[in-house]
């Protein structure tokens, strides 16, 4: 009798374990895809900082830091896909739903025009749609998804060509403050998509200074050559 009661728990235990796998699992993917967003949001924000202070943050990162963001935008990236999918379509279709009824209010007869209203609408309904995705697929779409990935990824030849990784060598032989921020960078960790991003912007924004100080001081006059 003990032995078939103790069977019995612990079968209960097992089974009561069991079920709360799924809940388990499906409150991770939801935890995962709100920090993901929240890491979007928090990338969106430093866009609109100074380019210094994009420079600082992600010097200042290590390899532990990128590697966790990269791994939960993994799985908040395929979510959000899902979510996003059920989620358009079910606003068109209710969309599609109240116009349908307000055309079979009255009565139920299936007339051409009222065909054409139906998928004119639908026709409509899937642009509009699209429109407002395109829009906010630059602040939290799949665009800004991917962005977010990418710029945390290791430096690969099909992230970063080579004409961008030479630009890059390029800028930080020339410049001081480029070859700095690559020692800084790679005493820590790997090089990143995004540091290649910032050595060339570093570089760029360097020569365009120096572009403009030797326009300001050109005044016309030709050059006198010394011949020795």
């Amino acid at each position: 009798m003990a032995s078939t009661l103790r069977t019995l728990q612990g079968t209960g235990r097992g089974q009561c374990s069991k079920s709360f796998v799924p809940a388990i699992r499906q409150e991770l993917v939801m935890i995962a895809l709100f920090q993901g967003l929240g890491l979007l949001l928090q990338d969106n924000a430093l866009h609109r900082r100074s380019f210094d202070e994009q420079v600082v943050y992600w010097r200042d990162k290590t390899d532990a830091q990128l590697d966790e963001e990269l791994d939960l935008l993994k799985v908040a990236k395929k979510q959000w896909v899902i979510a996003s999918i059920i989620g358009w379509q079910a606003i068109s279709l209710v969309l599609l739903g109240v116009i349908t009824h307000q055309l079979w209010q009255n009565d139920y007869h299936l007339t051409f025009s009222r065909v054409v209203i139906i998928f004119t609408s639908w026709a409509s309904i899937l642009f509009v749609m699209w429109y407002i995705a395109d829009l906010f697929d630059h602040s939290a779409g799949f665009e800004r998804w991917l962005r977010a990935f990418n710029s945390r990824a290791r430096v690969t030849p099909d992230a970063d060509s080579v004409e961008c990784v030479a630009d890059a060598l390029d800028m930080t032989r020339r410049y001081p403050e480029v070859l700095r921020y690559k020692q800084e960078v790679t005493s820590k960790r790997e090089l990143r998509h995004e540091d290649i991003v910032n050595m060339r912007e570093m570089g760029r924004l360097r020569r365009y200074t120096e572009l403009l100080r030797d326009l300001d001081r050109f005044d016309g006059a030709p050059r006198l050559v010394v011949n020795s």
